[in-house]
């Protein structure tokens, strides 16, 4: 749920790899999209140690955001043809024993990873650039899949093709194809 948004939603969302993220943003800034600024994020993702959560796509995260935590749960993923993909994901506030209450219920991070990520909005649609450490520029549209592929449509040639793979399955991904397969952080 882009934005820092509280609560529960069905989220709809694309992923693309980006070639060139500063055309991208002139194309969407020209397009009307209301630029926000730039954020340093942390995600601290969890599961139990033989990975349940991940076997079933779940994904408890932690996101540290200028010292704020909030506590992210999504669900399985449902995908569309499109290259669209939704999922049910609840966002709230962390408090101080949040890790602790985690390792309570036999949780343990088993992966962090950076990201610097910049939100543009429009009329309900929230499209993220992201700036993964060594991994490279993906943005993310999330909303109303109608907006979602009208604004896919509006920037196409800057984009590439959709990525069904979440940021932590590419970082691992990319880990293993540059021989660091017992990597557990990706930071920058």
């Amino acid at each position: 749920m882009a934005g820092g948004a509280t609560g529960g939603v069905d989220e709809v969302e694309s992923k693309h790899p980006v070639p060139d993220p500063g055309a991208l943003t002139d194309r969407l800034a020209a397009l009307g999209f209301r630029a926000a600024p730039e954020q340093e994020q942390l995600d601290e993702y969890y599961d139990t140690p033989d990975g349940q959560l991940r076997r079933q796509d779940l994904v408890t995260r932690l996101r540290v955001v200028a010292g704020v935590v909030t506590a992210g749960f999504k669900g399985p993923r449902s995908y569309a043809d499109d290259g669209t993909y939704r999922r049910v994901e609840v966002e709230f506030p962390a408090g101080a024993g949040t890790r602790d209450a985690f390792a309570r219920q036999g949780l343990v991070v088993v992966w962090r990873m950076a990201k610097r990520r910049r939100e543009f909005h429009r009329d309900g649609l929230v499209v993220a650039v992201d700036e993964l450490p060594r991994v490279g520029t993906y943005v993310e549209f999330e909303g109303d899949p109608a907006q979602i592929t009208l604004a896919r449509q509006q920037v196409a040639g800057l984009i590439g093709p959709p990525e069904p793979r979440n940021y932590a399955e590419l970082a691992t991904g990319w880990l293993r194809a540059h021989g660091q397969p017992d990597a557990r952080e990706l930071t920058f």
